[in-house]
């Protein structure tokens, strides 16, 4: 995950309503903003829920794992106090491999602040990517990569439990494990991925701010 444009918008002279957290997806990687940057289902699904690029900030940054978000971008956002806060990352964990105590421990930090900030945290969970299917690697590695991401996204389960927020299953994401919403490389959203999973958690984003959704 390399290659770094604009970011996808800043924060407003109040601060920003929506911050995303994360890696490369979350920056929005290979869905182009008309406007310059990515857009990505961050930019997206702040349309949906009527927030304008003036108050979204996406911190996301490519690579990154829940580590990197904790070290690197919670610094940057940790005095702002956002309505909502958007945490997509995992696919680099899971790919590298991680420590789940730790990475809970990360998970717990990022939620609690969330929470102190009286913001809404909603962490996207993580998809398999088409990666593991057209890559040369073998059976015991991709199941090992399958695991890391059933386990990554069973401590985001278990940590937005913990800290009163809603975490969608998979299978509310269902048609991601679709090849067609990926781009060639297997590991990044095309813009159709994009725009499905907006669109999906724009609808629990707008329930547990108790908004309607444009």
């Amino acid at each position: 995950m390399a290659g770094r444009p604009p970011e996808v918008g800043g924060a407003g002279a109040a601060g920003p309503a929506m911050v995303v957290l994360g890696d490369s997806v979350a920056e929005g990687q290979d869905d182009p903003d008309p406007a310059g940057g990515w857009l990505g289902w961050a930019g997206r699904l702040a349309l949906h829920l009527g927030i304008s690029r003036e108050e979204m900030l996406n911190a996301s940054d490519p690579g990154a794992t829940v580590e990197d978000v904790v070290r690197d971008q919670l610094p940057a956002v940790r005095g702002m106090a956002p309505r909502l806060v958007v945490l997509g990352c995992g696919m680099n964990d899971a790919l590298r491999g991680f420590e789940r105590e730790a990475a809970a421990r990360r998970l717990a930090e990022l939620f609690g602040w969330g929470r102190e900030r009286g913001a809404v945290v909603l962490a996207i969970p993580v998809p398999r990517p088409p990666l593991l299917d057209i890559t040369p690697i073998s059976q015991f590695r991709k199941k090992r990569t399958v695991q890391r991401i059933h386990d990554f996204n069973a401590e985001l389960d278990r940590v937005s439990r913990d800290f009163g927020m809603a975490f969608p299953e998979r299978e509310t994401v269902a048609r991601v494990a679709d090849p067609a919403m990926w781009s060639a490389d297997g590991i990044h959203l095309n813009p159709d991925g994009h725009a499905y999973v907006a669109k999906v958690m724009a609808r629990i984003a707008a329930s547990l701010l108790g908004e309607r959704v444009t």
